[in-house]
């Protein structure tokens, strides 16, 4: 028994860590801009290490949400909300499916990053005149971050338009 209370007493502890930070990830993005005008001679690396790090948790969490979103929204519509999760092949086959998404997600959102990184580290400094070179890249990363999942919005936003 009391190992079982160790158990959920952790994951309890790390639910109120994570879930915030996943839910809220979008908004962190803000933080850098505040920090470079306060300070634009910083180092920022840090801190772009841990948007590095924990960008792409929030971008799986928005995988997961995404993932069924749009079915249960069509049923809640169509009155069938009790049977969404039937209709979609039931709970073996959308926990899957929602899993398949979340991982993806957080892979493909830190490939992104990296191609980022990559692409970045080869603009000159010419080139970015007018605005830090910070600035520029804290402004830039969110959305090399959060590319699956704009990806995955713009595809159902499409093929919804098609169905029109």
């Amino acid at each position: 028994m009391k190992g079982i209370v160790g158990f959920l007493t952790r994951m309890l502890v790390i639910n109120i860590v994570l879930v915030p930070l996943m839910v809220l990830g979008p908004l962190l993005f803000v933080v850098p801009f505040f920090c470079i005008a306060a300070n634009p001679q910083d180092n920022f690396s840090g801190l772009a290490h841990l948007y590095f790090w924990l960008g792409p948790l929030s971008c799986a969490f928005y995988m997961l949400v995404s993932c069924h979103w749009q079915t249960m929204h069509r049923a809640r519509l169509e009155g069938r909300l009790s049977t969404w999760r039937e209709d979609g092949g039931g709970i073996v086959r959308t926990v899957a499916k929602a899993t398949l998404y979340m991982f993806g997600g957080l892979f493909a959102s830190y490939v992104c990053e990296v191609l980022f990184v990559l692409a970045f580290s080869y603009v000159p400094h010419s080139a970015v005149s007018g605005v830090s070179r910070e600035f520029l890249a804290f402004a830039i990363f969110p959305f090399a971050t959060f590319a699956p999942v704009i990806l995955l919005w713009m595809r159902r936003w499409q093929r919804g338009r098609e169905a029109h």
